[in-house]
């Protein structure tokens, strides 16, 4: 009988935040990532969030950008 093998989808921006996550809580907690097209496009208050997703939008027009709040290291301990 043959086995088939399981493909999963992956979505790159996902991939990105998911590998980089523990560096982004260290230096970036509190504040928002943007990732587009599988790549970082920049850290932002939440007051400069547009100008992020702007730059995202026209670097990759096709993608549709990752925003993500990024918890800080004492936020994470209390998950845990």
């Amino acid at each position: 009988m043959p086995t088939t093998k399981k493909t999963f989808y992956r979505e790159p921006n996902d991939t990105y935040f998911r590998e980089h996550l523990s560096e982004f809580v260290k230096e970036h907690g509190g504040d928002y990532v943007v990732i587009a097209g599988g790549q970082l496009i920049g850290f932002a208050r939440k007051d400069n969030i547009s100008s992020l997703m702007k730059k995202a939008r026209e670097m990759f027009p096709a993608d549709i950008p990752m925003l993500s709040p990024i918890p800080r290291e004492e936020e994470l301990e209390c998950i845990l």
